[in-house]
């Protein structure tokens, strides 16, 4: 197969990368990491929950677009198997196979909650009140480091230089906590 990925194709895919992580890494530090959950986001039950459910799903969401095939019936999509299809990736290959594997491993565990409630009202999951998608402690931060191990090879490869993720929306999470804990 040739190199259909471009430059820019290459970039998009980076930035989709980042998107998830900062959806994720936004979620985590307030809710999952938060040490000090009763004084700042913990102070409205209701909300909090909401805002939680809210952020979790949307994060699932964006990993779950990532894992989307690459091609779908006259549409391609720009995934992680775009990527290492159409990557030409040489020398890399078996690299770029193995973070796709790892990658998939997280996937696995979210695949069905995408399917029945998260892009989908399925009908048996709701009058089921059924729970998809868990996964053991950490293994959403071992994906991360994985997508950053690919998102790298993938910027080196056309941009010559790696593309680190936007530790700004952790950075950010803290500075709102900070403020929500001063009242």
């Amino acid at each position: 197969m040739s190199n259909i990925v471009s430059k820019d194709i290459a970039i998009e895919f980076c930035k989709l990368s980042d998107w998830a992580y900062e959806c994720w890494i936004t979620h985590r530090n307030l809710f999952d990491d938060n040490r000090d959950h009763e004084n700042t986001i913990g102070k409205s039950k209701y909300f909090t929950q909401r805002l939680s459910i809210i952020t979790q799903e949307y994060c699932l969401l964006q990993i779950s677009k990532l894992h989307d095939p690459a091609i779908m019936r006259n549409s391609l999509n720009l995934t992680i198997e775009y990527i290492v299809r159409f990557g030409c990736w040489g020398q890399d290959e078996k690299k770029v196979s193995s973070l796709q594997n790892q990658l998939s491993g997280l996937w696995s565990n979210i695949k069905v909650a995408r399917n029945k409630s998260l892009a989908h009202n399925d009908l048996e999951t709701i009058m089921n009140n059924a729970a998809h998608g868990q996964f053991t402690k950490d293994l959403d931060v071992k994906y991360f480091e994985a997508l950053q191990e690919l998102v790298n090879m993938v910027h080196e490869k056309w941009h010559s230089e790696p593309y680190p993720f936007n530790d700004l929306a952790q950075a950010d999470v803290e500075e709102f906590l900070n403020v929500l804990s001063k009242d």
